[in-house]
């Protein structure tokens, strides 16, 4: 989510700067010109981002600061909103017509560096129209179509590239559109209303509940500070962007982190295992055995894994499964060598202890003796791989 000022704090119990009438608005800087703001919402999982200076007020008429304000933020947000008044609808500079041009455009960067060629199949993003000091005498269908008109506008005016010459900006954005009744003047109703608001952004069932899995980036929390930075060092140099490039490579980097760390657990949950055989021992039931530790590998693994991009952990989750079959083979073949020096040993001092009256009986007997052996041997490794499974 993305939003700005007061509403941030009021909405989600956050505690970001705001500006006040007698100092303007306080400001930390984070390198030369990086005013990019991040929270969790006090009562919901949802991470916040206060944006500051793509309005271009903050640094005047930079459309390079924009830009890259612009495209950092429709690569990590599935929500933009956007904060305006009502008496600025229409109006250029105003209604952030502006803002809407640069994100429009740096949403078409992003669209090249996916290769788009219909961008209706690509993940949409949400704009949220919040419009302060509404008085309702103008309705907010009315508001809404203003708008939409506007960002029409917008998108027809804007360069495109050739493949993309004849989309909209629906193609690629969804809209919403809510009224706040201004706080100074109407205090109690301004709080209803941002109660009311809220719900949109933390009730699963509300009818317009905004995070919709059209608008998800599919980015795991643990993986979102890597992510984020990759995004914005690629924005610097002003390389092209490509999100599902930088998708596969923060999920190729963060499974293989997360398949190093289960192969680690599960060498660690059969170090018992594997000292019993290794000291020459038999362990009963091996094969329920590893496969009750592989299942509790795999489990672990899923539970991060699972979120990130589906090639890179489907191929993740193999490698993970080769891994623990290698192990798995390894104590497999010690314990069946265990077996069958003790098959030997028992067919060994059967054979010795044999006594009979002729050489015929004598082969006729360690014949049915190496069957029995080999019988004893079949059923030992049967039962050892009981209950091992496929992956």
């Amino acid at each position: 989510v993305i939003i700005t000022g007061t509403l941030l704090n009021a909405l989600f119990g956050t505690d970001f700067s705001t500006m006040n009438s007698s100092s303007g608005r306080s400001q930390t800087t984070l390198g030369t010109y990086t005013r990019i703001w991040m929270g969790k919402s006090a009562d919901a999982n949802i991470l916040v981002m206060d944006v500051e200076g793509v309005d271009g007020q903050a640094f005047g008429e930079d459309k390079l600061i924009e830009r890259r304000y612009a495209l950092f933020s429709l690569a990590t947000a599935e929500v933009l909103v956007v904060n305006m008044h009502e008496i600025t609808i229409g109006l250029y500079n105003g209604a952030n017509v502006g803002l809407l041009e640069t994100v429009f455009e740096a949403n078409l960067q992003l669209s090249e560096g996916k290769g788009l060629c219909h961008p209706h199949r690509a993940g949409k993003t949400l704009l949220f129209f919040v419009i302060r000091d509404y008085t309702g005498q103008t309705s907010l269908a009315h508001n809404e179509d203003k708008l939409r008109g506007n960002m029409a506008r917008i998108w027809k005016s804007i360069e495109k590239p050739k493949h993309l010459e004849n989309s909209s900006f629906s193609d690629f954005f969804d809209c919403m559109v809510v009224g706040l009744p201004p706080k100074p003047y109407m205090p109690e109703q301004f709080n209803e209303a941002v109660d009311k608001l809220r719900l949109r952004f933390t009730d699963l069932n509300h009818s317009d509940y905004v995070f919709k899995p059209c608008y998800q980036r599919k980015i795991p929390i643990d993986g979102f500070s890597c992510y984020a930075f990759d995004i914005w060092d690629a924005i610097l140099p002003d390389r092209t962007l490509s999100i599902s490039a930088q998708q596969v490579l923060l999920a190729k980097y963060r499974c293989a982190e997360l398949r190093l760390k289960t192969e680690s657990a599960f060498k660690e949950s059969i170090s018992a295992i594997e000292s019993q055989i290794n000291g020459g021992k038999l362990v009963d039931g091996l094969g329920k055995l590893m496969e009750k530790e592989r299942s509790k590998a795999v489990v672990v693994f899923d539970a991060s894994a699972k979120h990130y991009h589906q090639d890179v952990y489907t191929e993740m989750r193999g490698k993970l499964y080769k891994a623990f079959d290698e192990k798995s083979t390894v104590l497999f073949r010690s314990q069946i060598g265990i077996v069958a020096e003790q098959t030997f040993d028992q067919f060994n001092d059967k054979m010795w202890s044999l006594h009979v009256n002729s050489i015929l009986a004598f082969i006729e007997s360690t014949q049915a003796m190496v069957l029995d052996a080999l019988e004893d041997l079949e059923r030992a490794v049967d039962g050892m791989c009981a209950n091992m499974h496929a992956a």
